[in-house]
Parts: C-alpha cells; structure tokens; sequence
C-alpha cells in the first residue's frame, strides 16, 4: 500500500473537526481557530488546506455526501435482493436513535471505509444546516442537487430491476426513488428536534414500511 502524504491526513482531520464543531455550535459560529483547535493542530495549518471558511465549509458538504455513498457501496454485496439493498439504504441513512452518539463524526476514508463514523444525531444536525445554507448559496445547492440526482438514479435502478422480481405496483420508478429519497431527509429533519410519530421513540419504521409498499411486500 502506498504511503499517505501529510496533505490528505491533514485535510481530513480539518473536515472531520470542522463537521465536529458545526454539529456543537453551528456553521456560522463555527471559527476556523475552533476548528483547528478541535483538529489539535495550528490555525495556520487549516488556512492552508483551506483559503477561506467557505471553502472549508464547502469541502466538508463535499466529503459528507461522499461517505454516505461510500459506506452504502461497501456494504452492498453481489448476492444481495434490490429490496435488501435498499434496505441498507434506509438503514445507514436512518441509523437507530438509540445508537450511542459520543464518536466523532469520521467522513473519511483514509483508515479504510469501515472506519467511518455517522452518528445519528449528528447526521440530522448537518444535514439540516448543509440544506439552509443550499438555499441560499448557489455552489453548495449544485453539490447537494447533484448527489440528489444520483442517489435518485440509483435507487430507480434497483426498482427497475425489481420489476422482473416483484409484483410491484410502482408506476414511475423514478417518481418512487424521489419519493424515498425526500422522505429519508424528512425522517432526518424530525430527529433533530427529537419529533417521533405519537407514542414512539423511533421513525425509521416508518421508511421501512415504505419500501415494503413500493416492492409489494
């Protein structure tokens, strides 16, 4: 295996403790002297990997997105049913509530994919702030929209092939994708403010039942 240089090490570490501290106090009072503090290193050494805090802040959506997908590829193996896979799907984007949330968040990929960390809580903290900001900030709306799509096609790709499988009753596999995907986020937003459906303390279930309707189960 080859050598990993200084340049990525270091890069990782500024996003991983970037993400850290915006999950404490939120990206627009995150500093990057916090987040070199946070990384145990000089503020001088994140100005360098990172011009400005926007490009910091842009890099760590970039780096966020990409070890969902990732994670969702290493754990997909050949023999797996469509269903299944997007089971797994629901499962890593939904992690249980009850899930212990005292890791670090760890997006990269360095030390092996098996290493990075989502805690649950922290997944719904940035995913609704890196969507604020979206909504105002064309570049980090074009980066969020571009993984939307993606995971859209590849969600419509495993219920196009789960047609020959099951008797589903999805019309418009891309219309179905889109309507999991929304709803995966929405399920996300909810756990931020602790917002469970009546008498429950978990809603994952509730994604799960969804993709048992889209493949007739």
């Amino acid at each position: 295996m080859p050598k990993i240089g200084m340049e990525p090490i270091r890069r990782a570490e500024a996003i991983n403790a970037a993400l850290d501290c915006f999950c404490d106090f939120g990206i627009d009072k995150t500093t990057m002297d916090m987040v070199a503090e946070r990384a145990g290193f000089s503020k001088g050494i994140v100005a360098y990997y990172f011009k400005s805090k926007r490009q910091l802040t842009i890099e760590c959506l970039k780096a966020f997105l990409k070890s969902y997908q990732l994670k969702i590829k290493s754990e997909i193996t050949k023999g797996m049913t469509p269903i299944e896979i997007v089971r797994r799907v629901v499962e890593i984007t939904l992690p249980p509530v009850d899930e212990e949330n005292e890791h670090k968040i760890n997006v990269s990929d360095l030390d092996g994919i098996v290493k990075i960390c989502l805690p649950q809580e922290k997944i719904a903290k940035l995913f609704s702030q890196f969507v604020s900001k979206a909504a105002i900030d064309e570049e980090m709306k074009a980066i969020m929209k571009d993984i939307y799509t993606s995971d859209v096609e590849g969600i419509s790709a495993l219920m196009q092939h789960a047609k020959k499988k099951y008797q589903m009753k999805v019309i418009d596999e891309n219309e179905a994708a889109y309507a999991l995907l929304t709803m995966l986020y929405g399920l996300s937003f909810f756990r931020v403010t602790g917002f469970m459906p009546p008498g429950k303390t978990e809603n994952r279930e509730i994604a799960f039942h969804f993709v048992d309707l889209l493949f007739g189960i």
